[in-house]
């Protein structure tokens, strides 16, 4: 799938080997550029249906206010956030009074919650979004960094020098959540922009990735793939082959290089 400034994307979710229901959702808009990766809360109710109220509500806000012929930029917002920033706080907004409410709603549902981690792309920068654990990656020229901070106990002793990445990975308290959609009737949502430059590589993932492989597992199978469908598979499969012990999803969107590559060099001149 691509944008319409030919952006590469792709995507998947993966159950892992050890649990039977998969409480991750994702998708994709290609034709507006929006990538969406959730993480239904484990341990809650209906994890599932919270992960999926998320990415339902942030893509039909999406289409409404990025899909028709004006583009529409809500009023309010956070101070010092762009038009595109706006937009995304208030449909990862939007997604967690949703399930808030239908959690207070449906005896069945109450407690539900998830991560989410959203962007908007185009072929010059991203605006990113996040509430929660489930991360963002850039892939630039050899290194990967993860843009995102993990909306965690852990991460958050990281944050402070408490603990090191690595105790991080091994603590027992890794799964406990400081910020998640669906907790409370407001949250606080992490908003900023980005540059991109041709060939970069985004790499949206929950924590069924970052439990099985370390950054620098990940960075090796972005060098040596870069098709994002062939590093979503194989990401997959390597976290599997690890143990896979959390649901796993992934979406990748990869920059096209300078001038379009030698096709589209082809392609205008020869017409093809």
């Amino acid at each position: 799938m691509k944008t319409k400034d030919r952006v590469e994307v792709a995507g998947a979710t993966d159950p892992g080997c050890v649990r039977k229901n998969n409480e991750d959702n994702f998708t994709v808009e290609p034709a507006l550029g929006l990538l969406v990766v959730a993480d239904g809360m484990g341990g809650h109710n209906s994890g599932e249906v919270a992960s999926d109220l998320s990415c339902k509500t942030i893509v039909a806000h999406a289409r409404t206010m990025l899909g028709g012929d004006k583009t529409i930029v809500p009023e309010g917002g956070s101070p010092g956030l762009t038009p595109r920033g706006r937009q995304l706080e208030f449909f990862v907004k939007s997604a967690n009074e949703m399930i808030y409410e239908k959690g207070r709603a449906l005896p069945n549902d109450a407690g539900m919650g998830t991560t989410v981690v959203t962007a908007i792309v185009d072929a010059k920068s991203m605006t990113v979004a996040h509430v929660g654990d489930s991360r963002l990656y850039l892939w630039r020229r050899g290194a990967l960094i993860q843009l995102t901070e993990d909306h965690s106990l852990v991460g958050e002793q990281v944050k402070r020098g408490q603990i090191t990445s690595d105790e991080a990975a091994r603590s027992p308290q890794q799964n406990i959540l400081t910020r998640a959609l669906g907790a409370e009737k407001e949250v606080r949502v992490d908003v900023a922009d980005h540059p991109l430059f041709p060939g970069d590589i985004v790499l949206l993932a929950t924590d069924g990735l970052s439990k099985m492989l370390v950054d620098a597992e990940v960075a090796a199978v972005i060098a040596a793939e870069q098709e994002p469908q062939k590093i979503v598979d194989v990401l997959i499969a390597k976290s599997r082959a690890a143990g896979g012990v959390d649901n796993i999803s992934i979406v990748v969107a990869k920059v096209p290089p300078p001038g379009g590559g030698v096709k589209n060099l082809v392609s205008r001149l020869f017409g093809r």
